[in-house]
């Protein structure tokens, strides 16, 4: 019979499978939420669909930001049910209570997450400044976003590119180009961008009252070099994935008309580049102030202002 209570001790102080179950699904969508951050961040295609990749398109529980809230919350009620049953079975170890306050704490960073990434999408509503707010006595506060309108450029004629003035491009009729500097992407609407920098920063960011700063400035536009023909007929946007399938470019892009345009995008692509890569940008004009000399007046001068320690590389 002793024996019989002494093995019934040592199995109720092993930890049971759920425990250790929880645990691991727990880790497993911490993990996730990374992945979520990282796709949402760097994948999406324009700024406007990056709300689509944490909350979803529409409807609800069909993103995957709040299927990590159905994870938390089933997982936090597991663990409270849990633990009343060993508080009422008197049989709870320091090892079950450090893994159940791990467990505990694991559901409740998923579930804040979830709040966090609400909050920012709706600052509008009741509770995101309170989450926010909250978030902030225990993360270190970080710029987040800074407003930048389209920066200016000196433009200037360079071979075969000629710049137009009246109509803000650059002309090369030997290829047939256009070439002109224009916004390519936006963030927006810029309602939601004011309201998430009063959400982060209260009343002023960047010295300036948030209320005050222009709605142009809060789209956040982004200038990117637009190839068209010498008709005016659009046909492609250089740069990188967030210049070529940002919501404007996609726009123009669906819009190319073929038959009316004088060539396909990959040619003038090819086009653009070769005429690059032939060498057209301006040299540095000389400096006619600059005297030039022979090497032997190089020398002599060296050798009188230097004498015996004067460099012996005209010897070599």
């Amino acid at each position: 019979m002793r024996r019989s209570k002494a093995s019934t001790g040592r199995r109720s102080s092993r930890l049971d499978p759920l425990s250790w179950s929880l645990f691991a699904t727990l880790v497993i969508s911490l993990f996730f939420k990374r992945l979520i951050d990282t796709v949402g961040t760097v994948f999406a295609r324009d700024c406007d669909e990056t709300p689509i990749y944490f909350m979803g398109p529409a409807g609800p529980f069909d993103g995957p930001m709040e299927w990590l809230l159905v994870i938390g919350l089933c997982a936090a009620t597991v663990l409270i049910v849990q633990a009343i049953g060993i508080v009422l079975a008197k049989q709870a170890s320091l090892i079950q209570l450090i893994l159940w306050l791990v467990n505990m704490s694991l559901a409740a960073l998923l579930v804040w997450s979830y709040l966090i990434a609400w909050a920012f999408f709706n600052p509008a509503e009741k509770y995101a400044h309170p989450i926010f707010q909250f978030t902030a006595n225990f993360v270190e506060h970080q710029d987040y976003m800074t407003p930048e309108a389209v920066s200016d450029r000196q433009h200037q004629s360079f071979g075969d590119w000629i710049w137009h003035e009246d109509i803000d491009a650059y002309i090369n009729e030997p290829i047939g180009l256009m070439w002109r500097n224009e916004t390519v992407r936006t963030c927006g609407p810029a309602e939601l961008r004011r309201g998430q920098l009063k959400l982060i920063y209260g009343r002023r960011y960047g010295g300036q009252e948030i209320d005050d700063i222009p709605v142009e400035t809060l789209r956040k536009p982004v200038s990117g070099d637009v190839l068209y023909d010498l008709q005016g007929n659009y046909l492609m946007t250089l740069g990188g994935p967030y210049y070529t399938t940002s919501t404007i470019t996609r726009a123009r892009d669906a819009a190319y008309d073929k038959n009316a345009a004088a060539m396909s995008p990959e040619e003038a692509e090819r086009r653009f580049w070769a005429s690059l890569k032939a060498g057209v940008w301006q040299r540095p004009a000389a400096n006619d102030d600059f005297p030039e000399r022979l090497k032997e007046e190089i020398d002599q001068i060296v050798a009188e202002n230097w004498g015996d320690a004067s460099p012996s590389w005209g010897e070599d």
